[in-house]
């Protein structure tokens, strides 16, 4: 999942500026707005505003990690944080045979509409705890019944989160078109975007990389705890 995480990001860094400027000459736009940033293009030149973005992301860090020190990573503790809060949270069985059928793993599902919606609904009304069918669904945690790995569900709480603090790219349309484009990246397909569209995604890709990070530099920070621990305890420590 990283590689493809990867390539995606690669190749919207090399996305040319004259493919946007034409995309943007089509709408008349000259800026784009999320909920906590804004873009402005100008000639030659674009101007990004993200301030309250970057703002709620120091916020999400330090909320997260004081999150997983109370409930000391536990995976069932934060599902139980994660429905105090007012997300669903489904156990199937199968659950990932099931959401491959959509192209989608394990974990936190964001905002849902269409056909995607409405299998979803269908899933978690048989086998979870669903309220009924619906061309829409709202953001939820769908699992299999069985013990979850501790990191795997840090990086899907820490986009959860930033789900709840309003951060961008969590919207339906944005995930919706996360979840094609990580599967299958046709150049033709992304071309046919239209600028909000463009900048939703993007934003998508950040959030997953933010988590993905996140996971990375706290394992390693665990990682070189218990290394140290080792060598005290081994009287190999120097301070």
């Amino acid at each position: 999942m990283f590689n493809s995480i990867q390539k995606l990001i690669y190749w919207f860094l090399s996305v040319q500026e004259k493919v946007l400027r034409k995309k943007l000459s089509r709408t008349f736009k000259t800026s784009f707005t999320n909920s906590t940033s804004k873009v402005v293009f100008s000639k030659g030149n674009s101007l990004k505003l993200t301030t309250q973005t970057e703002k709620n992301k120091e916020k999400l860090k330090y909320d997260v990690q004081v999150v997983l020190q109370k409930y000391e990573n536990n995976p069932q503790k934060l599902l139980e944080f994660v429905e105090k809060n007012g997300t669903g949270v489904h156990k199937l069985p199968y659950a990932n045979f099931f959401l491959s059928a959509i192209g989608y793993e394990e974990g936190f599902i964001g905002a849902l509409k269409g056909a995607h919606a409405l299998y979803l609904s269908v899933l978690t009304m048989i086998f979870g705890s669903g309220k009924g069918i619906s061309f829409k669904t709202e953001p939820m945690f769908v699992l299999r019944d069985m013990p979850l790995n501790n990191y795997y569900m840090i990086q899907q709480f820490h986009k959860w989160y930033a789900m709840k603090l309003k951060l961008p790219g969590f919207d339906a349309e944005s995930q919706g078109n996360f979840q094609k484009f990580l599967n299958c990246s046709a150049d033709e397909d992304i071309k046919a975007l239209s600028m909000d569209e463009i900048m939703g995604l993007k934003e998508a890709i950040a959030r997953d990389v933010e988590a993905i990070n996140f996971v990375i530099e706290l394992a390693k920070s665990s990682d070189g705890s218990k290394n140290a621990l080792r060598k005290m305890s081994a009287g190999g420590a120097s301070v």
